[in-house]
Formats: C-alpha cells, sequence, structure tokens
C-alpha cells in the first residue's frame, strides 16, 4: 500500500473491476444473478499539521505506515455501499476526525482529503470524474487546503490566462485539459496576483493530476508552511 503518493492507473481499475464482474457471473453458474459492484476510495493527508495519521475504513486501519503531511493511500477498491473513514494520531485509537456517509458507487472513484488542524479538522471528499477525458491530453485539478490562506489561482507559467481562479479555502476546479510536457505551475493570491508556491511537473497525456494548495500562510507550532503539492491519480 502506497504511503507516499497517490500513483493508480483508472485504466488498470476498471480492467480490475470488469474482471472482478466477469468472473462472478461465471461463477454464479445457474440461477443466481447476483453480481458485486466495487467502486474505488483514495485518502490523503492535507492538514498542515507534523503529526502522523491512521486511517480506518469501517474499522479496518488502511495504512500500512503513518501517514505524513502529503502522505496517502491508493485507491482502495471496496465494494458499492455506504462507508465511514476514521482518522487517529498513529499508534492510537480515539478519533481526531470521521467522515461518515461516503458513498461508494460502481465503477467510481473519489478520494478523501484530510483537512484543518488540531481542534479544527475537517475532510473534503471528491468524485474524481474521469468522464470524456481526452486521451491525448492530461488532466489537472486545483483545490485550494490552506486554511488560513485566501482565494487562489492556478497558472501555468507564462500562459496568457490562469488555468481556474478564485478557489477560497476546500473549494476546487473540475479536472481540466492541458497540453502534456514539463508545466511550471503557479499558485497566486487572487487578490494581489502574488505567486504565493510554484510546483514544477511532467505531464503525460491521458494521466489525472489533482495540484494542492497546502500547509498555512502563517504556521503556527508544528505546523507546515504554505507549499503546493501535486497527487498523480494515474
Amino acid at each position: 500500500m502506497n504511503t507516499t503518493r497517490t500513483k493508480i492507473s483508472f485504466k488498470i481499475l476498471y480492467a480490475l473491476v470488469a474482471v472482478a464482474a466477469i468472473s462472478l457471473i461465471s461463477a454464479c453458474g445457474k440461477g443466481d444473478n447476483q453480481i458485486t459492484e466495487y467502486g474505488s476510495l483514495s485518502i490523503y493527508n492535507a492538514s498542515p499539521s507534523s503529526t502522523t495519521y491512521d486511517v480506518y475504513v469501517n474499522n479496518s486501519k488502511v495504512n500500512s505506515n503513518a501517514l505524513p503531511y502529503a502522505g496517502g493511500v491508493k485507491y482502495l477498491q471496496l465494494t458499492t455501499g455506504s462507508y465511514e473513514t476514521k482518522f487517529t494520531i498513529a499508534s492510537e485509537t480515539a478519533s481526531i476526525y470521521t467522515k461518515t456517509g461516503i458513498t461508494v458507487n460502481n465503477n467510481a472513484f473519489s478520494t478523501l482529503y484530510l483537512t484543518g488542524t488540531t481542534g479544527n479538522f475537517d475532510g473534503l471528499l471528491l468524485a474524481d470524474e474521469v468522464v470524456g477525458a481526452a486521451a491525448d491530453k492530461a488532466h489537472v485539478r486545483f483545490v485550494n487546503l490552506s486554511p488560513d490562506a485566501s482565494a487562489l489561482d492556478l497558472h501555468i507559467k507564462d500562459a496568457t490566462s490562469n488555468l481556474t481562479s478564485n478557489k477560497a479555502y476546500k473549494a476546487y476546479s473540475g479536472f481540466i485539459a492541458v497540453d502534456a510536457g514539463a508545466k511550471v505551475f503557479e499558485i497566486k493570491e487572487t487578490s494581489s496576483g502574488t505567486v504565493k508556491t510554484t510546483v514544477e511537473r511532467t505531464l503525460a497525456n491521458g494521466t489525472f493530476y489533482t495540484i494542492i494548495a497546502g500547509g498555512k500562510v502563517t504556521p503556527g507550532t508544528n505546523e507546515r508552511p504554505f507549499n503546493g503539492q501535486v497527487i498523480q491519480h494515474q
């Protein structure tokens, strides 16, 4: 289980789901039409705290190593239904944040981000929609997960316009098609246009990325300073 980056192929997962469905159909045999359906959930620690965490899905621990800031659990293949995800301080059992009612739909992908800081944790669940994606483009989504940042823009250096604009804390864009290749992404303050940080990444066609504005503009003790992170979804 990957505890540092979320790297998973949507195509491979869809293939696994299809194979599982075919196998189940074959195994059911005569008179049994029950087919188990699956979806996928990944989990990412975007809390700016220096504390590390364990994560449980329906009371089953799903990380092999404690999750630091920017650490994650790659897509878990789950049967469709409703789930609860609990975060604890590493090696402890008491919940620091629990999100209930996480719906996993058939052949659907989603990511849960732990946000906020001690005493004010929260979670942001995003559907990782890939329908209609172009094979000859890379796809980028932006989300502002810096608790004390103002509204932010995402800009590709030397481009004539922003990729997406005016994202307040926990606001996000959809996946946006961009040309593949080496990019320098600038995370800018909407009000002033000031570049707060940059993230460099080489993008590949047919691949999905989420760029996160994280950390804190004014970090407290044991908190991460403002920064940019990239999750590669495929």
